[in-house]
């Protein structure tokens, strides 16, 4: 089974040729490489590889897009441009991902300091983060989760096409717990392997743009991804989490931002109704089924900037085993957390 590996590449990329070179040093594969130039002075020094150069910056999922309508391989594997996979990496994914699963590497820190991520949790309310974060790497296991990383994962490509491929609107951030979120409904894994190797020269940082993308594409998900009556349980913790961020993003100078997310929001009700009824109308499994591979609590690494008070965790659970669930009719959905 063919293999066809994918970078998108924007602006400077000092690792997309060590990730290009990881890559070509692949064993018991031997990947066809895309690059997409979506505007990296790095990606026109390439070679060996194939470089798609769109005339424009088309976003993360654009681009993703655009590479895999190109490959040969028959499975897809997406690929950071700062991530340096394993030897081993691509074949155990190949071998994963052949059973139609959706499948994600162990994303270790580049400076060797533990994990970046072994799959990410996802709130109730569409907040991800990177699960295991700081971990020894001895501590990963094998199992499904709610997404992988975006850093490095694989799919089947008929399968890829059969989910619908990366949402463009999105453009940047939160396409991985999008896709990952439509695999479950469509009622197939996703997985993590810890066997598949990768090490990312992982940068968090927060930007205006960056928190508009990630809020604005968050909400999306999350009102197209339920059905109604689950959003009718969500409303009071959506409303609250709204303001709540509000409030925050004026702390932190990015008010503006925020604002443009909902006002982007309301200004393409069509596609959200539209999207809506793709995904409700191709989804195989319920709410119920989705929900128990997500967070109840709140509770990410206080490394991202999204702590949470514990009393404000104990009302969201309070809430959702009390009141929500039974509403939603998803009674007991969702992981618990230990409090």
């Amino acid at each position: 089974m063919t293999i066809t590996a994918i970078i998108c590449a924007f602006g400077d990329q000092p690792y997309l040729a060590d990730a290009v070179t990881a890559l070509q040093a692949s064993r018991a594969v031997d990947p066809d490489i895309i690059v997409v130039d979506n505007g990296s002075p790095q990606a026109k020094d390439l070679t060996g590889v194939t470089v798609l150069d769109p005339g424009r910056n088309t976003g993360f999922a654009g681009g993703c897009n655009l590479a895999a309508r190109a490959a040969q391989g028959q499975t897809l594997v997406f690929v950071n441009s700062d991530a340096l996979v394993d030897p081993d990496c691509l074949a155990h994914l190949q071998r994963a991902a052949a059973e139609g699963d959706l499948v994600g590497a162990t994303i270790l820190l580049a400076d060797g300091s533990g994990v970046n991520s072994w799959g990410n949790p996802v709130h109730l309310l569409g907040f991800s983060w990177a699960g295991g974060y700081g971990q020894p790497e001895t501590a990963a296991a094998d199992g499904n989760v709610a997404s992988v990383s975006g850093a490095v994962f694989a799919v089947r490509r008929d399968v890829y096409w059969e989910l619908g491929g990366m949402d463009e609107q999105y453009f940047a951030y939160g396409e991985d717990v999008d896709l990952s979120l439509r695999t479950l409904l469509a009622g197939r894994a996703v997985r993590v392997i810890p066997q598949a190797l990768a090490r990312h020269h992982y940068d968090f940082s927060r930007n205006p743009n960056k928190m508009y993308l990630l809020e604005r594409n968050r909400l999306i998900t999350v009102l197209t991804t339920y059905r109604g009556g689950t959003l009718l349980a969500l409303a009071p913790l959506a409303v609250a989490a709204e303001g709540a961020i509000a409030l925050r993003s004026a702390r932190e100078g990015w008010w503006r931002e925020k604002v443009a997310g909902w006002r982007w929001l309301a200004g393409h009700r069509r596609y959200l109704r539209q999207r809506r009824n793709r995904i409700q109308g191709t989804r195989r499994c319920d709410d119920a089924d989705l929900l128990a591979h997500l967070s109840v609590d709140l509770d990410p690494p206080s490394r991202f900037g999204m702590s949470v008070p514990p009393a404000y965790r104990r009302l969201i659970v309070g809430y959702w085993n009390a009141v929500g669930a039974r509403i939603a009719r998803v009674a007991g959905g969702g992981k618990q957390p230990r409090l």
